[in-house]
């Protein structure tokens, strides 16, 4: 991840270097084409999303962040996040129970995929579309699932300790 952002941040030198030339001024003055905009979006993520939240599409919280604390063997379903730049994966986890009997392989979890513009998210996933706004005033996201009304808050997880481990 470091070299993914380290290529981000000096591919705009390789270009301007690129640019750089040694064509008389001749040859540019006759090169008036319009330059083409760059494919990149100019607004750039406005805020890093990276982690766990609770989400609801009614009785949204107040509080700026809400705890999650874990049972022993026992961990509720579950919202990620994971944001690299403006590109934003996000995972539903189902909720699982360690009981000491070997369970079936997870299956393949295919993420939602989406895209950060400023403090605006949209993610695709198959079946699904979320569409929300980042507040910065609460911390919250808001918007929409699939076109229903849809809300996250930041969550804190709190492990328990002293858990006796399943036999």
């Amino acid at each position: 991840m470091v070299i993914s952002r380290l290529i981000v941040l000096l591919a705009p030198l390789g270009l301007a270097a690129c640019g750089a030339s040694t064509r008389s001024r001749v040859t540019e003055r006759s090169d008036d084409r319009p330059q083409v905009a760059d494919s990149v979006s100019a607004a750039h993520a406005a805020v890093d999303l990276t982690g766990s939240w609770a989400t609801g599409s009614t009785g949204e919280p107040e509080a700026r962040r809400v705890e999650l604390r874990l049972q022993c063997n026992y961990t509720p379903a579950l919202w990620i996040l994971e944001q690299s730049g403006d590109t934003v994966s996000a995972w539903l986890l189902p909720e699982s129970w360690m009981q000491g009997v070997a369970s079936p392989p997870p299956t393949t979890r295919v993420p939602a995929k989406g895209r950060l513009s400023g403090v605006d998210l949209t993610l695709e996933m198959s079946g699904g579309r979320y569409v929300l706004h980042y507040d910065s005033t609460s911390q919250h996201l808001r918007g929409t699932l699939n076109g229903a009304p849809f809300w996250a808050v930041r969550r804190d997880i709190i492990h328990p300790t002293g858990c006796i481990p399943p036999p």
